[in-house]
Order: structure tokens, then C-alpha cells, then sequence
């Protein structure tokens, strides 16, 4: 994104610290599924607790609460739409609130709008391990008897093709079932 946005729910560097994802030269939490999911869904809390408004929420979501706030103050508007039609907003984020309601619409009726016979990929499942030191995702492939694409899939946060330096510990992940084998031929 030119702004910078990162990952499944398209967080700037600074929302994303402002949320606990750690993003530096090794590790971008960004990309990690499940903790910037839980990031993003934090977000949305504390959005809505502000504006009380799902519409607001998703336009500050997009645009940034400051510009949100600051279209509320110009135009006088109680909502959204009203926002939209009195303010200078991004045409990003004019458009984005009523693709968001329009996905949703669609979500929430597949059946009614023709959508059978849909196959939903299974649930993430994976085992984690503590990784000391650099490891190198090759060796963590090995180690947990599994391949190195696996383990890179497992783990999309890792920038390079080592865990972390400096980090204690570090939480990798690898499939299911494999603990016990990286655990073993760790020692």
C-alpha cells in the first residue's frame, strides 16, 4: 500500500506497535494471521467504543481516526454518510465503508445469492516451539522433521531465514504434531 499497510488487515508500522505487533528488521507481526487478527480486532474495539458507530469505525479504520474526527468537526455530520457528503475525504475512504457493508451483505447471505458448494479451508493448526538463538529455518525444517516451505508458511511474521538475534525463546511455529520431534532433535 503506498501508506505502508501491511498484511491481512492492512496495518501502518505505528497502529501496529500501538496494538503489541512487534515490527522491526527480523519480524513483522504484521504478517502473522492470528496475531494481527487479534491486533485488528482490539482496534475495532476501542474504534467503536469512541464513535459508537460501525460505519464511523470502518471509515477511521481505513482513513485514521484524526481525519474521521476532524470531518466530524467541519461537517456538523452525526454519521458517515453525512461526512461523506460535506467533507473532502479520500475517495479510498469514501469507498471503503460501502464495499465493507456490501462484502458483509454478501457474506451473510452466500446461499440466498447463488453461492453453493463452497469448500472453506481448514482452521490454521500448527504446534509452537521455543527457537534460542538464531535458527536458521532450514535447520527448524530438519529439526522438526518438515520442510522449509512449511515452516516458512507457518511462520509468514519472520523476515530473513532465521528466527530472530537476541530474542529468548523465540515462538516458532511448526505443523502439528511436530513439538515433540523439533524437542527431540533439538537436545
Amino acid at each position: 500500500s503506498p501508506a505502508g499497510a501491511v498484511g491481512l488487515w492492512q496495518f501502518i508500522a505505528a497502529t501496529g506497535r500501538q496494538y503489541g505487533l512487534r515490527i522491526d528488521d527480523w519480524v513483522d507481526e504484521r504478517r502473522d494471521p492470528v496475531k494481527s487478527t487479534k491486533a485488528a480486532a482490539a482496534y475495532l474495539k476501542e474504534l467503536h467504543q469512541y464513535y459508537g458507530r460501525w460505519y464511523l469505525v470502518t471509515a477511521a479504520y481505513n482513513a485514521g481516526p484524526s481525519i474521521i474526527d476532524k470531518a466530524l468537526q467541519t461537517s456538523r455530520a452525526a454519521d458517515f454518510w453525512g461526512i461523506k457528503e460535506k467533507t473532502k475525504l479520500s475517495q479510498e475512504t469514501r469507498n471503503f465503508v460501502p464495499k465493507f457493508v456490501a462484502i458483509a451483505m454478501i457474506a451473510t447471505n452466500l446461499k440466498k445469492i447463488g453461492f453453493s458448494d463452497l469448500r472453506y479451508d481448514e482452521p490454521l493448526a500448527f504446534d509452537e516451539v521455543e527457537a534460542e538463538g538464531l535458527l536458521k529455518l532450514d535447520t527448524a525444517a530438519e529439526l522438526a522433521d518438515s520442510d522449509s516451505a512449511t515452516i516458512k508458511g507457518l511462520n509468514p511474521a519472520l523476515l530473513r531465514n532465521v528466527t530472530p538475534p537476541g530474542t529468548r525463546g523465540y515462538r516458532l511455529r511448526v505443523p502439528p504434531g511436530k513439538a515433540l520431534s523439533f524437542a527431540k532433535a533439538s537436545e
